[in-house]
């Protein structure tokens, strides 16, 4: 994944340094994005999967392409993560996931950056659709943006809804 810029965000690929650095030495990634890092980031879910993507990052350094940490432009502060679980699986399908924090939510920043983020991965001839699943019913943040970047929900067992978008 390129740099992706929109009007107030830009969101950086995450290199397997910025990985390292983010499970150890903020103060590094600090200095690697040329952004303060906030004490609550990354969030719990992204914290959780940064041990896989470490390795992950060690095994394959291109699945950085994959996923970025989102920097407010302007103030130079780190407001969440974006990107895809991984590359395309073997039908061109790829899973979308996003976290902006708490005090940077209710700004339009999930949706501006998903935007941005599904128009790239779009445009790529390898993906033909985007998922998000594991999407909590009663989480309206997230169901907004998904239906506001053009996903509709294709699946529900109990609390967990499945969205998706295929290229038309």
């Amino acid at each position: 994944m390129p740099f992706l810029r929109t009007e107030r965000l830009t969101l950086v690929p995450l290199s397997r340094e910025m990985a390292e650095c983010a499970l150890r030495d903020r103060a590094r990634l600090a200095v690697l994005l040329d952004a303060r890092v906030p004490d609550d980031w990354p969030g719990p879910d992204f914290a959780g999967f940064l041990p896989v993507l470490r390795r992950a990052l060690r095994q394959d350094p291109g699945c950085s392409e994959w996923l970025g940490i989102i920097v407010q432009t302007a103030g130079r502060v780190v407001v969440g993560d974006m990107g895809f679980h991984g590359p395309p699986d073997d039908e061109g399908m790829v899973e979308i996931g996003y976290s902006i924090l708490p005090e940077f939510r209710h700004r339009g920043y999930a949706f501006e950056m998903a935007r941005a983020l599904v128009d790239w991965a779009l445009a790529r001839p390898e993906v033909t659709s985007i998922a998000a699943t594991g999407v909590a019913a009663g989480n309206r943040g997230s169901i907004r943006v998904l239906e506001k970047v053009g996903m509709r929900c294709t699946w529900r067992e109990g609390n967990l809804l499945k969205w998706e978008l295929r290229k038309s």
